[in-house]
């Protein structure tokens, strides 16, 4: 009975099953057609120029030393979280059909922050702003295509110099002072959206500095019980390439 009405459904509608395969197949196999073109046509090319803008959370990972463990006085230094915002260009190079060398260098503008919270229940707050030159070198790691999107991996190592670091300020408004350079481990994630044009590429990082930037001061308060300060943030970005 059942085989029977299922035949009798085909048979009544046969023409619209014929006319929705013949629409189907070829814009299927055209769209797939498409989607080759635009990989390959990025893939021809050696070299990708481009723009990257990002945004996100940086503070920093604190280290404490033994003055610290013994003072009376202070019983709490934490780093807030702050947000940057970073903008630059980017260049990739081709190195097979899964792998790139990826540089972004470019500006990071920063704001973090240190809370002090003394014994005498007292609170002091340290905003430190900092302008960061960037230059990151990175390994991008790509998968195989679905439809327009790959997906891909990034590692890397990052140099960062503060060019808006005013030190004699700081000095004067005691607050930590740092080492303009920086050194980070970077690592993150992404998604490589080709279009006919230009390649859209969403993705996050995370960044850890390997460098202790904090120059001990004894004769600053804000610096006495700080071992280390390192440099850390979490950012998303945005690229376009072409």
């Amino acid at each position: 009975m059942q085989t029977t009405n299922f035949r009798y459904q085909y048979h009544l509608h046969r023409r619209k099953i014929i006319l929705l395969i013949l629409f189907f197949v070829p814009a299927f196999v055209f769209s797939q057609r498409n989607v080759m073109e635009n990989d390959m046509k990025f893939a021809r090319k050696p070299y990708h120029f481009g723009i990257h803008l990002s945004g996100g959370f940086t503070d920093f990972k604190i280290k404490h030393n033994e003055l610290f463990a013994t003072s009376d006085s202070v019983l709490a230094i934490k780093s807030k979280y702050g947000v940057d915002f970073g903008i630059g260009a980017l260049i990739s190079y081709h190195i097979n059909k899964y792998v790139e060398l990826r540089t972004t260098p470019g500006f990071l503008f920063s704001n973090k922050q240190l809370n002090y919270t003394f014994a005498n229940a007292s609170t002091d707050k340290k905003e430190i702003p900092q302008v960061f030159f960037e230059l990151p070198i990175e390994f991008k790691i790509k998968s195989q295509p679905l439809k327009d999107v790959k997906i891909y991996l990034i590692a890397g190592l990052k140099y960062g110099y503060d060019i808006g670091g005013k030190f004699k300020v700081r000095r004067k408004a005691n607050m930590p002072i740092q080492s303009p350079h920086d050194f980070a481990i970077n690592y993150g994630a992404g998604l490589e959206i080709h279009f006919p044009l230009f390649i859209f590429s969403p993705e996050f990082k995370v960044s850890n500095s390997v460098l202790n930037s904090h120059k001990y001061d004894n004769s600053l308060p804000s610096s006495r019980f700080i071992k280390g300060l390192y440099n850390r943030s979490f950012t998303f970005s945005i690229n376009f390439e072409g």
